[in-house]
């Protein structure tokens, strides 16, 4: 298989961006029982290493449509070539434009842009990712983080804005003109001027932590609910609940991911129910009536299983392991 075909396998793709289990398994047997296609999958992921890369080429709207049209017919000659019940056209605006925002022209890239405004796309797919903008704003992405940018090049655009999927810690450069920066995180939209805070946006919340300087947080669906942080503040919003409330934290235990740590202080059970569903993935299962004393420690950001044995041996037979997860389960004294 070419490493052009590759880029429109929907397997590869999946185990690149490590999002399907069954797909990893796949490519990391093939690739150990034909040491023929170890070539064709380097070259591809260079490409997508480079469809990724934050020195971009910028070019106008008729070589983005002539890239556009001979990467899709291409991609048809394929299809035409070999059907499948998955279309390969499908498979690209899947993976490779929302994840790349980008095009291929022959072996370099173009990013997207629209009529008004550059739009490119970040991902942080196995590591944490350091970005520097074009305003001179700092990005750290978390692992599994997706950072959308667009309006930093024109100095007449209006406010900055950038969409975030994940976690991110953001330094926001000021500028001369104030212009704001505003970042959009699920239904919360954080606006600020110049300042330092941490975002952190999953499927049913997002929570803002801010470190230094004072952002304007405000419920896209209701402008009107709109709260004012001070360095210190925790906000968070649930999607159940559809409010925001605040309270005061140590900001630095929300940041320490990028050093590469997890850290609680005095945490409940719902914290670190939040920590194991939301930063590492795992099924958690709450009996009615559980709870927990303070729970204090720090432990590495990329194994759950130190904070797992630290939890069991915390609380023996409160804290049980199963398949996916954990279990919390009531104490025999309560």
């Amino acid at each position: 298989m070419k490493p052009e075909q590759l880029l429109t396998d929907e397997t590869f793709l999946g185990w690149y961006f490590r999002t399907d289990d069954d797909a990893i398994k796949k490519w990391e047997r093939l690739m150990q029982e034909e040491p023929a296609l170890k070539a064709n999958v380097e070259e591809a992921v260079s490409l997508l290493k480079l469809m990724q890369n934050e020195d971009e080429t910028t070019v106008d709207e008729q070589q983005i449509a002539q890239a556009s049209t001979k990467l899709m017919a291409r991609v048809q000659d394929w299809e035409d070539a070999k059907p499948s019940k998955h279309s390969l056209k499908n498979i690209v605006v899947r993976w490779m434009i929302p994840v790349a925002a980008s095009l291929l022209v022959a072996l370099g890239v173009v990013w997207y842009v629209n009529k008004e405004l550059t739009s490119k796309v970040y991902v942080a797919s196995e590591k944490m990712l350091e970005l520097k903008l074009a305003d001179g704003s700092v990005v750290k992405l978390n692992k599994g983080a997706e950072l959308k940018v667009a309006g930093m090049e024109q100095e007449d655009a209006g406010s900055r804005e950038v969409w975030l999927t994940g976690e991110a810690f953001f330094d926001v450069s000021h500028l001369p003109n104030h212009r704001g920066f505003v970042v959009h995180s699920g239904e919360v939209d954080v606006a600020v001027l110049g300042t330092r805070f941490n975002v952190r946006s999953f499927s049913h919340s997002t929570s803002v932590a801010l470190e230094s300087g004072k952002v304007e947080l405000s419920l896209n669906k209701a402008s009107s609910q709109k709260l004012l942080m001070q360095p210190g503040d925790l906000v968070e919003y649930s999607n159940s609940s559809g409010n925001l409330v605040k309270r005061e934290v140590n900001v630095q235990n929300y940041t320490a991911w990028q050093s590469g740590k997890v850290v609680f202080e005095n945490a409940t059970l719902l914290d670190i129910q939040k920590v194991l569903e939301e930063r590492f993935g795992l099924k958690v299962q709450v009996e009615e009536g559980s709870k927990l004393g303070e729970f204090n420690g720090v432990f590495p950001a990329d194994d759950p299983s130190v904070l797992i044995n630290a939890l069991t041996k915390a609380y023996p037979h409160q804290v049980v392991r199963v398949e996916g997860g954990v279990q919390f389960k009531k104490s025999v004294n309560d």
